[in-house]
């Protein structure tokens, strides 16, 4: 421990059986390493002014009392006061004990600036540095415990990519680079860059990074998981897969990598061959939840509804995704035709995502079974029963009477409902969208208006707006506006690309309108894109592609009324 002033013999007492020992607290970013230097020295006897003797020796008396906070509050005042390295080094290990991380970053800031050479006071600072988002300076930190011999792990970054902004995450890769041109090889820096890359959409270069990891560590577990992630980020779907059964070939008793092979297969809806790969997990962990969860999903695509009761059923016995177990147990009841099984599995979810989504079918399964009326009255019992739940009621009856195609009742619900929680943006959207389905140009204009000027940033609303203006009128100046900000708020958005091809269509400007709805159709190949594609496709004479889209899209989707009626009014058939 600290002794903070061998000259006081009091003062030495004191300290020795106060709060030391209190071990310092290892940082996060090194918590498997034991800490370098973590049993200093003694730092040497030192000179200080009354005044602050007298305080450290109310602090350290505080301490051996108990007074815990009283203590590093005074540790505090007096390290900021002398930047005395064994001062700021006890009130830095005292926070870390008393996990108040406030004044821990305060602490071990003052401690580096006191003692530039302390690799435990750069290993606090690093930690509450990144805790803080502070990663550029975490960066800078990171690179002296480097240079004093620490292990300052910059693999942490990539696992805080995700929260990171675009300017953190261009300036990190900058600074990673650089590092990178002095050790090339460094796997921890070059896993951070490879995330970093991704994050900013350069993909090829992340998985280049990644090959570039996987030929100095071959066997690295997270490296082989960071190469298939990025293959499928990249569409490449079954060059992930192949690169994930050729690693299990290798290595099989790898469930990491089992269970995101598994994963792939159920996006691509190949059904079997994930089941099979979930099916060689459970019987390692039969007990696994999300194992169990994903075979009975799994069982109910395949209609094996017996075998989905199966897992559902021991999800809920071993208390695991209860809330959805339940649901989905009310799903297979009401897919094989038990309506009051249904109703009773429904009822028992009880909170989670799922309560809203069970609530939902009991009121579509009473309306169908029974009545819209005894429906309504069900829902109105909730409201009163669920006040702070009333917007989401009412959003559920909205769509209930929208669905039943109750127009006046709908709007009627709708109007009263607003008027009680004004302001309730789910609720002024739903109606704008219910104006659109209904021919209302008027009331989908003022609704989304009022839900930009009670949230300027929502996209949703700008696009839906934006693409209203462009299919329904003529302003398509203000809609292209409209279109171009939701955009860029999210460029990765297949329905917004779709939008800016329509506008775009409508100014006149084929060919841009072309590489927007080509991307589209490439990112969500829906019957809607497809329509406007073809119409885009033939309205600047390529007839050709625009028929082979056409008929592509209705294979996959031949009921679909808004295709057939533009494929009608083209071809005439």
């Amino acid at each position: 421990m600290f002794l903070l002033m061998a000259c006081c013999g009091v003062l030495a007492g004191c300290a020795s059986q106060a709060v030391d020992p209190v071990a310092p607290v290892l940082s996060e970013v090194n918590d498997s390493k034991e800490a370098v230097g973590s049993t200093p020295p003694e730092p040497e006897v030192m000179a200080f002014p009354e005044g602050t003797l007298l305080a450290l020796l109310t602090a350290e008396v505080a301490g051996y009392r108990g007074d815990y906070q009283y203590a590093l509050d005074q540790y505090l005042i007096e390290a900021e006061k002398t930047l005395d390295p064994g001062v700021a080094a006890r009130v830095t290990r005292l926070a870390a004990y008393m996990k108040a991380d406030d004044k821990l970053y305060q602490a071990a800031s003052l401690w580096a600036q006191a003692d530039p050479e302390s690799l435990e006071a750069h290993q606090f600072l690093a930690d509450q540095l990144v805790k803080r988002a502070l990663y550029v300076d975490a960066l800078e930190t990171m690179q002296t415990i480097d240079r004093l011999g620490g292990e300052a792990q910059f693999d942490y970054f990539a696992y805080r990519v995700g929260r990171m902004t675009q300017e953190d995450r261009q300036a990190l890769l900058l600074g990673l680079n650089d590092m990178l041109t002095v050790n090339p090889n460094e796997p921890q820096i070059l896993f951070s860059k490879a995330a970093l890359l991704e994050a900013l959409g350069d993909g090829p270069a992340a998985l280049e990074t990644a090959d570039t990891l996987l030929g100095l560590k071959p066997a690295e577990l997270n490296f082989i998981i960071l190469k298939a992630n990025l293959l499928s980020d990249l569409n490449q779907k079954q060059a992930a897969q192949a690169f994930l059964s050729e690693q299990l070939a290798i290595n099989p008793d790898q469930p990491r990598l089992r269970l995101l092979l598994a994963r792939l297969l159920f996006e691509a809806q190949a059904f079997s061959d994930a089941r099979v790969q979930y099916q060689i997990l459970h019987e390692i962990r039969p007990e696994d939840g999300e194992i169990l969860f994903a075979l009975a999903m799994l069982s109910i695509e395949q209609a094996e509804f017996a075998q989905a009761r199966l897992h559902l059923g021991r999800l809920v016995r071993t208390d695991q995704r209860v809330n959805q177990a339940q649901y989905y147990l009310g799903l297979v009841a009401e897919k094989t035709g038990d309506v009051a099984l249904a109703l009773r599995e429904f009822a028992k979810v009880d909170g989670g995502y799922e309560y809203l989504s069970a609530q939902g079918r009991i009121v579509e399964l009473i309306s169908v079974n029974q009545s819209l009326e005894d429906a309504r009255s069900y829902l109105a019992k909730k409201k009163l029963a669920h006040n702070g739940l009333r917007s989401q009621f009412d959003l559920i009856e909205g769509q209930l009477l929208s669905r039943v195609d109750a127009e006046d009742a709908l709007f009627e619900h709708l109007d009263e409902a607003i008027e009680a929680q004004a302001g309730d943006i789910p609720l002024l959207y739903f109606r704008a969208m219910s104006g659109q389905k209904y021919d209302r140009l008027d009331i989908l204009e003022r609704d989304l208006k009022q839900v930009l000027t009670l949230d300027p940033g929502n996209a949703d609303a700008m696009n839906a707006l934006g693409y209203t203006l462009a299919d329904q009128t003529d302003r398509y100046d203000e809609a292209y506006v409209l279109i171009e900000k939701a955009l860029r708020l999210k460029p990765e958005e297949p329905a917004f690309i779709d939008s800016m091809g329509w506008v775009l269509y409508r100014l006149n400007r084929y060919e841009e309108a072309i590489d927007y709805l080509e991307q589209a159709f490439e990112r969500f190949p829906n019957d809607e894109v497809a329509a406007h594609l073809g119409e885009v496709l033939w309205q600047s004479g390529k007839t050709r592609r625009a028929k082979r889209v056409w008929k592509e899209a209705l294979s996959e989707t031949p009921d679909s009324t808004f295709l057939q009626s533009v494929v009608k009014r083209f071809l005439g058939s």
